[in-house]
């Protein structure tokens, strides 16, 4: 700053002499003089201009950083592949501003006053950059970290989602066989028949003039019966004003009525108790 006032206190009295009518071409010490305060001042001005666009270019680093985390969400690119995108653009732009500094940093080595400060200042600026890169690397380990978390939470949901398949092919498996035990647990055999038809089927013995006729299941073909659902069919028509139920049926559980078209009907009333005590129902007419 000495230097720059001396500069300036130099100029000052040469200006007087001139405007006092001393001409500076006979005076070769003093023209000298004002050409190395021209160049100092020029020399400032210009570091003064370059230490501004280093300030301008840390304002776009600034932006810079603003937007690492921020993705278009466009083409093929992961989030992280594009946030890591983002990140080696401003290493680039961080290594220019090195360059700069580097560049203004040489040209105020050993100078005065003003320049000192400005090594300061410049100080400082370096001082941003090395915690910009730290946090580079922090950045970077956090989204490879984030990168692994992610694949194991993945990795969770896929098992998830395999155990959720798995256990809903089991229950479906198993919905098929309660289904199945269900509807055999609620089948039913019937054989309606004259007692012709029964004697054919195997399933009276004995009988003659003054004796009746037994039922007899010890050998039941159950081919020659008709598989019904209890809980869909109630009610059977048996071609005969009169029908007898061979077979055990609890009472109260049933009834049978007469037709006008000489046909009778039986109706399972409670279809519980009617097929508690056997899933045949043998009828003889």
């Amino acid at each position: 700053m000495k230097k720059v006032t001396v500069f300036a206190i130099i100029c000052i009295a040469m200006l007087a002499n001139v405007s006092c009518g001393n001409k500076t071409e006979g005076n070769p010490e003093a023209d000298s003089l004002l050409n190395v305060v021209d160049s100092k001042m020029a020399e400032m001005d210009e570091m003064t201009l370059f230490l501004d666009a280093v300030n301008v270019s840390m304002d776009s680093v600034i932006d810079m950083e603003g937007g690492i985390l921020r993705t278009m969400g466009e083409g093929n690119m992961s989030v992280k592949d594009q946030i890591k995108q983002n990140l080696e653009a401003y290493k680039l732009i961080l290594a220019r501003q090195r360059e700069r500094i580097a560049i203004l940093e040489n040209k105020l080595k050993n100078g005065d006053a003003k320049s000192q400060k400005m090594l300061k200042t410049i100080a400082s600026l370096k001082k941003q950059l090395g915690e910009k890169d730290q946090a580079i690397v922090e950045l970077t380990e956090e989204l490879e970290k984030r990168n692994f978390d992610i694949q194991t939470l993945k990795g969770h949901v896929d098992r998830l989602n395999s155990n959720v398949a798995q256990l809903k092919e089991e229950n479906k498996a198993q919905e098929v066989a309660l289904e199945t035990q269900s509807d055999m647990m609620n089948e039913a055999y019937v054989l309606i028949g004259s007692k012709k038809e029964l004697k054919n089927a195997g399933l009276l013995a004995g009988g003659s003039l003054f004796k009746k006729s037994k039922l007899d299941m010890s050998q039941v073909n159950v081919s020659a019966f008709k598989k019904i659902d209890i809980r869909k069919t109630k009610t059977f028509s048996i071609p005969a004003k009169k029908a007898e139920i061979l077979t055990q049926a609890p009472t109260g559980s049933y009834t049978m009525t007469t037709n006008d078209n000489g046909t009778c009907t039986l109706t399972v009333t409670d279809a519980t108790k009617f097929w508690s005590v056997s899933n045949f129902l043998v009828v003889k007419y």
